[in-house]
């Protein structure tokens, strides 16, 4: 009986361990400035996003920042009004400068 125990012990610490591996990287949304007319796959740092009316929905494996932002507007051919999984989305200057505005404020100091 300590065999058999100890095995499904066994099974159940390795499964715990496991388990954080096969997680699922967070859902990203952009929500487009215009609605695409038909439904469009884009292809951006090696993630496929599906595009459908004014939103654009993929598992991404990296971080949402401007860079991967500005990719995707770069293959896209759009303007975005968000960026980032539920919670944790671009902030409105950070959309600014995904976008290329050119009067999207810097973070640096030029009073000198």
């Amino acid at each position: 009986m300590s065999v058999i125990r100890s095995l499904v012990l066994a099974a159940v610490i390795t499964a715990g361990f496991a388990a954080p591996a096969f997680a699922r990287d967070p859902v990203f949304t952009v929500k487009l400035e215009a609605p695409v007319t038909e439904q469009t796959r884009v292809i951006a740092q090696n993630t496929i996003w599906n595009c459908n009316a004014d939103t654009c929905l993929a598992r991404p494996s990296h971080a949402a920042t401007v860079r991967s932002c500005r990719q995707f507007v770069r293959e896209a051919d759009v303007r975005v009004v968000s960026y980032g999984p539920e919670g944790n989305e671009l902030s409105a200057d950070e959309i600014a400068r995904c976008n290329g505005d050119a009067a999207a404020p810097l973070a640096t100091n030029n009073a000198q």
